[in-house]
């Protein structure tokens, strides 16, 4: 698979449509099974074969309530990862977001497929919250993703149990409002016009503290 067949595109990732062979000849199937991958999340616990996964996927995109993409880089075609609107409601205008990166990826490749696939929910689908939550030790990553609007809005006290202690989940979620308004301000561009801007800004969110209104590189699937 190529570029050619990108449905979202960033600057380093593009996000295309999984097909058998992410699977079945990819690394896809290994991330769950990779203890190191599944560390901070609920995956790891059980082995998948390639087949169950791939049932997995084929059910996750036969249903209305589920987009799900590949994440890729760009120039290399690499498969990276997987990212995921799920539970999308539409009476409700909510959805919960998934992200899976299994392979090295650059500083920003998350962020810019939370932020492709956050565009198309509020843009394309019309969604008005886009929410979910991570492992405690991935809270760096809920503060990167508040250059898109994100805002951290409490925590599940002891929601994961792993190693012999219990640890929390930190709550995060982003309106349309906040999103749409930060991507006017940048003249139309959630992921800012440059790589160079997108990466200084990911930056400062890990160095300030996180915006909380309240009390996922592996978040959620």
């Amino acid at each position: 698979m190529s570029a050619d067949e990108a449905f979202l595109t960033g600057h380093t990732i593009y996000l295309r449509q999984p097909v058998d062979a992410d699977v079945t000849e990819g690394n896809w199937h290994r991330w769950y099974n990779d203890q190191a991958v599944t560390r901070f999340n609920t995956h790891g616990v059980y082995p998948i074969s390639r087949e169950q996964e791939l049932d997995y996927v084929r059910a996750a995109m036969a249903r209305a309530s589920t987009l799900l993409l590949a994440v890729c880089e760009k120039g290399s075609d690499r498969l990276l990862g997987n990212v995921a609107l799920q539970n999308i409601d539409l009476i409700n205008r909510k959805a919960n977001i998934g992200l899976t990166l299994g392979e090295e990826a650059g500083l920003t490749a998350g962020v810019e497929a939370f932020g492709l696939v956050c565009d198309h929910a509020f843009s394309r689908l019309n969604l008005n919250r886009v929410a979910d939550g991570t492992h405690e030790k991935l809270e760096p990553f809920a503060r990167m993703i508040g250059v898109l609007g994100f805002a951290i809005e409490g925590r599940g006290r002891q929601d994961y149990l792993r190693d012999g202690r219990a640890y929390d989940q930190i709550l995060f979620g982003c309106l349309a409002a906040d999103f749409l308004r930060l991507k006017v301000e940048r003249d139309g561009r959630i992921l800012f016009a440059t790589v160079d801007e997108l990466t200084r800004a990911v930056v400062q969110s890990v160095r300030s503290p996180a915006r909380d209104t309240g009390a996922k590189k592996n978040v959620a699937r």
